[in-house]
C-alpha cells in the first residue's frame, strides 16, 4: 500500500477516503476487485480497504511488469496472466473464498478474462476524492487548514484544494501537510501522469487538451482541427481523471493536473508546446469565450496569437467593451502594435481614446483639417485599396478604422465614399469565404452611419437592415439592440412610423441584455420615440421622450436629428419662430457639422415647415442658402405654393415630390395636398386616411392639413378614436401672412360654373331648379370666400386659385 505522503499508521488503520462511496454500490458477493487507475491515487490502499474476514490478495497488471511500487509484489503482464498465475486456482492458504484485487495500469480491460468471475470495477473517478472526502481527510492532519482565516467558511479549504488537485490523493496529502508546497505537489504527480498518458490509446492528445481553457466539445473540436490528432471526448478526459466533476455538476481540469500535463508536453516537444498555446487561444476565441482567450494570450505574452484574435474577432470585442482593446494595446509591446496595425496605428489609437464608461464619445469635428493634406488618410486609402483586392477580416477591420477616422476628422463626404468601398469589399469577402455574422453586422452598421450622415439614406437603410439580419437569431445583444435602434430612427425619420414602432418593440427585447454601451445603443431609439409622438400629435409622449435626452443637443452623432426634433416640437406648440432659433443657433455654434448633407437636409425641412406655419422674417425660396435637393422639400414647397394660390407650381412640385419621397407620413401628406387641390369628390381618399388611423397604421398627423383647411366634417372626426380627436383639437392653429386656398361647397361650385357661362342669377336658379333667393345667398358666400366685390374680381380669383 505504497502512498508517499501518508503515514503507515494512517494506511493501516483507516480505509481509503473514497472507499465508502464506492462500497455502497457493491452487492457483497464479489470475489474480484479490478482497479483501473494510475499510481498517485492510492490504488493499493483502495484495494486493501475492501472489508472482510480474509486478506485481499493483490496483483499489479501492467505492460512493464517491473513497474510496481513497494507493497505491490505480485505482478503480471496481462489480466489473463494474473488469473492464471496468481488467482486461479487460488493459493491454498487463502481457502476457497479467496478475494483478489487486480490493479491495472491501463484503462483497457480484457473482458473475456473476467467473464468467469463475480467482479466489481473501480475506475479513476471512483478513487478521486470529493470535497467532503478531502474535508474528512484533513481532520487527521495537525496543520492549519488551507483556507484558515478567510471568509469562505469551514468548507473553503477543501473546496480550494479540490479545485487545485482534483482529488488526486498524493498531491492532496502533500498540500494538507504543507499548504505552500505547490511546486513539490506538481512534481510529485509527474511520474504518475506520464505513465498514465502512455497507457491511453490517445493519451498525448488528451494531454495536449491541457492547453485549452475552457475545455468543451466545441473548443476541443476547434483546437484539434488545427493540430495533428483527433479530439478526445470529454468522457475520455473524465475517465482519465484529467477532468473532474465539481459539486455543481460541471467539469473542470484541476490546476495542478493542467500544469503537469503542459510540462510533460513541453518536455517532449518544446516547439509544439509554443504552437499549442497559440492554437488554444484561437480555438477558445473561435468557439467559446473571446475575453478568456484574450486574457490567456496576454498572460502568455503570446502577442502574435493575440494579434490574430484581434484581427478575427476584435470588432466583437469592441462591441463587448471597447476599453478592453484600448487596455490590450497599452500592454502589448509598441513594436508589435506598429507591426500589426501599420499605417492604421495612429487612427486606431485615436478612435479607441473615445471609449468611455458606457460607450464611445467624441467631440464633433470643427473642420480645421483638410483631407487633401492629411497624410494619415492618404496612407490608409492606399492600404485599403490594396487590401480590398482580396478582402478578408483584416481588410474589413482596417476599412472600419479608415471610415471611423474620416468621420472623426470631419471628412464626411470622403467617409461616405470609404463606406461604399468597404461595403463592396464586404460583399466580395462574403462571396469568397464564410465571415462571422458579428463582423458583417458591425461593418454594415458603421458604414451605414457614414452613409446616412454623408447624404446617402438609401444605402444607409440597406446597411442597417443587413446589419440586423446578419445577427438575427443570435445572442449578440449589443448588435441587435444597436441595429434595431438605428432602424427605428431611420424608419421614423423617413415617415414609416408604424414600422418604427415595430423596430422599437424589437429593440426592447435586447437592450436590457446590453452591458457596456447601453446608453449609446439606446439614443437612436429614444429619438425615434419622439418622431412617433410627433406623428401621433401626442405632445405628452414627445415631452416624455425628450426628457430622457439632454436639454440641448450634445456631441452625439445624432445631434442634428435631436435639433430637428426640438424645432418640430416648437412648431407643434405654435412657436415656429422658436423652431428657427433652434436650428440657427446650431448653425452658428457648429458650422462645420451643420454643413453635412444630413444636417443640411434636416434643417432645411425644419425651416421650411416653420416658415409655412407662420415664422416671420423669412422669404420662402431662400431658406439659409441654397436648399439641398430633398424630396420632402418639394412637398413643403408645393404646400407653400398652394397657400399662395400658385396651383400650377403646387401641382408641378407635388408631382416631382411623389417621384422621390418615401415613407407613409410624407405620402399621406401628399395625399392631403391632392385632396385640397382637387375639385373632384375626394370622399374615398379621406375615408382611406381615416381607416388607416382607425386600424393603427395611420397617425393623427395624416389629417392635420385637411383639418386646417376645413375639409374634415364632423362626421369624419366622429369616426376617429376619441384620443386622436382630442389631440388634433389641441394643436394650435397656425398663422400665415398668405391666404389659404378657399374650399367651395358643391353648390357654390355650380354657381361659379353658371357665372362663368355668363348666366344671371335668375337663369342659374332656373337651370339648377333652385329659388333665386337661394342662388343669391350662394353668390354672396362665393364672393366672400374669394374676397371679391364684383363679378370680374370673383372670376379672376377663381382662375387664380384654380377653382
Amino acid at each position: 500500500m505504497f502512498v508517499r505522503h501518508a503515514a503507515a499508521e494512517l494506511l493501516a488503520t483507516t480505509s481509503h477516503p473514497a472507499w465508502n462511496r464506492f462500497f455502497t454500490g457493491l452487492t457483497g458477493t464479489e470475489s474480484v476487485l479490478v482497479v483501473s487507475a494510475p499510481a498517485g491515487l492510492g490504488r493499493a490502499w483502495f484495494a486493501q480497504s475492501w472489508p472482510g474476514d480474509d486478506d485481499v490478495f493483490t496483483v499489479h497488471v501492467g505492460k512493464e511488469p517491473n513497474f510496481s511500487n513497494p507493497g505491490e509484489p505480485k505482478t503480471a503482464s496481462s489480466l489473463a496472466e494474473a488469473f492464471e498465475s496468481h488467482i486461479s486456482p487460488a493459493p491454498s492458504k487463502y481457502g476457497d473464498h479467496c478475494r483478489a484485487a487486480i490493479i491495472l495500469d491501463s484503462p483497457t480491460i480484457d473482458w473475456t478474462a473476467l467473464a468467469a468471475y463475480d467482479y466489481c470495477l473501480a475506475r479513476v473517478p471512483d478513487l478521486l476524492l470529493t470535497v467532503d472526502e478531502i474535508a474528512a481527510l484533513s481532520e487527521g492532519f495537525s496543520t492549519v487548514p488551507l483556507g484558515s482565516g478567510n471568509n469562505h467558511g469551514d468548507r473553503a479549504a477543501p473546496q480550494e484544494l479540490h479545485r487545485l488537485t482534483g482529488g488526486w490523493l498524493e498531491p492532496t496529502l502533500l498540500l494538507l501537510r504543507e499548504p505552500s508546497a505547490l511546486d513539490r505537489a506538481q512534481v510529485s504527480i509527474l511520474p504518475f501522469l506520464s505513465h498514465w498518458i502512455d497507457s491511453q490509446h490517445n493519451g498525448w492528445e488528451i494531454a495536449k487538451s491541457a492547453f485549452l481553457d475552457p475545455i468543451t466539445t466545441q473548443t476541443l473540436s476547434a483546437f484539434f482541427s488545427e493540430i495533428h490528432g483527433d479530439p478526445p471526448l470529454l468522457e475520455d478526459l473524465v475517465a482519465a481523471g484529467f477532468l473532474v466533476t465539481a459539486e455543481d455538476g460541471t467539469t473542470f481540469m484541476p490546476e495542478l493536473i493542467r500544469q503537469a500535463l503542459k510540462t510533460l508536453v513541453r518536455q517532449n516537444d518544446p516547439a509544439l508546446a509554443d504552437d499549442l498555446v497559440a492554437v488554444a487561444i484561437d480555438a477558445v476565441a473561435e468557439s467559446s469565450d473571446l475575453i478568456s482567450a484574450v486574457q490567456q494570450a496576454v498572460a502568455h505574452r503570446h502577442w502574435r496569437a493575440l494579434g490574430t484574435v484581434l484581427i478575427e474577432r476584435g470588432l466583437e470585442l469592441f462591441t463587448t467593451d471597447a476599453r478592453i482593446i484600448r487596455q490590450l494595446l497599452t500592454v502589448m509591446p509598441e513594436k508589435f502594435v506598429d507591426q500589426w496595425l501599420g499605417d492604421f496605428t495612429g487612427a486606431a489609437l485615436r478612435l479607441l481614446e473615445g471609449a468611455r464608461t458606457d460607450g464611445m464619445s467624441f467631440v464633433l469635428p470643427d473642420g480645421r483639417l483638410e483631407y487633401e493634406r492629411d497624410s494619415v488618410a492618404s496612407r490608409m486609402l492606399a492600404s485599403t485599396t490594396r487590401l480590398y483586392r482580396n478582402p478578408g477580416p483584416q481588410a474589413l477591420a482596417f476599412g472600419l478604422i479608415e471610415v471611423g477616422y474620416l468621420r472623426l476628422a470631419g471628412y464626411d463626404e470622403q467617409a461616405a465614399a470609404a463606406a461604399r468601398r468597404l461595403l463592396t469589399a464586404l460583399h466580395t469577402a462574403e462571396s469568397q469565404r464564410r465571415l462571422r455574422p458579428a463582423l458583417a453586422s458591425v461593418v454594415n452598421l458603421h458604414a451605414g452611419v457614414a452613409l446616412e450622415i454623408g447624404g446617402d439614406p438609401v444605402r444607409a437603410s440597406s446597411s442597417y437592415y443587413a446589419a440586423f439580419y446578419h445577427v438575427e437569431g443570435t445572442d449578440h445583444a449589443f448588435l441587435l439592440a444597436d441595429s434595431t435602434s438605428k432602424l427605428a430612427l431611420l424608419t421614423a425619420r423617413r415617415g414609416d412610423t408604424h414600422e418604427a414602432r415595430t423596430w422599437l418593440t424589437e429593440h426592447e427585447k435586447w437592450v436590457g441584455k446590453v452591458g457596456w454601451g447601453r446608453s449609446m445603443v439606446t439614443r437612436n431609439a429614444q429619438l425615434a420615440r419622439v418622431f412617433v409622438g410627433l406623428a401621433d400629435l401626442d405632445l405628452a409622449a414627445v415631452d416624455e421622450a425628450l426628457s430622457v435626452l439632454p436639454v440641448t443637443p450634445d456631441q452625439n452623432e445624432t445631434w442634428q436629428v435631436h435639433t430637428c426634433l426640438l424645432a418640430m416640437r416648437s412648431i407643434l406648440a405654435g412657436r415656429p419662430q422658436r423652431a428657427l432659433e433652434v436650428t440657427n443657433r446650431m448653425r452658428y455654434q457648429r458650422p462645420h457639422p451643420s454643413n453635412t448633407p444630413l444636417a443640411r437636409a434636416l434643417f432645411a425641412v425644419t425651416d421650411r415647415a416653420a416658415y409655412i406655419t407662420g415664422a416671420p422674417g423669412l422669404t420662402s425660396p431662400e431658406l439659409a442658402g441654397t436648399p439641398p435637393p430633398v424630396p420632402e422639400l418639394f412637398l413643403l414647397d408645393s404646400y407653400q405654393a398652394l397657400l399662395t394660390g400658385d396651383l400650377g407650381r403646387a401641382s408641378l412640385l407635388l408631382s416631382r415630390a411623389r417621384n422621390g419621397v418615401d415613407g407613409d407620413r410624407w405620402l399621406n401628406f401628399a395625399t392631403q395636398l391632392d385632396i385640397i387641390m382637387s375639385d373632384q369628390d375626394n370622399e374615398v381618399m379621406i375615408e382611406h386616411l381615416i381607416d388607416d388611423i382607425d386600424s393603427g397604421h395611420g397617425f393623427a398627423v395624416d389629417l392635420l392639413v385637411l383639418r386646417r383647411h376645413g375639409i374634415l366634417s364632423d362626421s369624419h372626426l366622429q369616426r376617429l378614436p376619441e384620443e386622436t380627436r382630442v389631440r388634433i383639437a389641441k394643436i394650435p392653429k397656425t398663422h400665415t401672412d398668405e391666404r389659404i386656398r378657399p374650399t367651395l361647397t358643391p353648390r357654390e361650385t355650380e354657381v361659379l360654373d353658371g357665372l362663368r357661362e355668363g348666366l344671371t342669377r335668375r337663369q342659374i336658379a332656373e337651370k339648377q331648379f333652385r329659388s333665386e333667393n337661394t342662388v343669391r345667398s350662394q353668390v354672396r358666400s362665393l364672393y366672400q370666400k374669394l374676397d371679391a366685390a364684383t363679378l370680374e374680381e370673383a372670376l379672376e380669383a377663381a382662375r387664380r386659385w384654380g377653382l
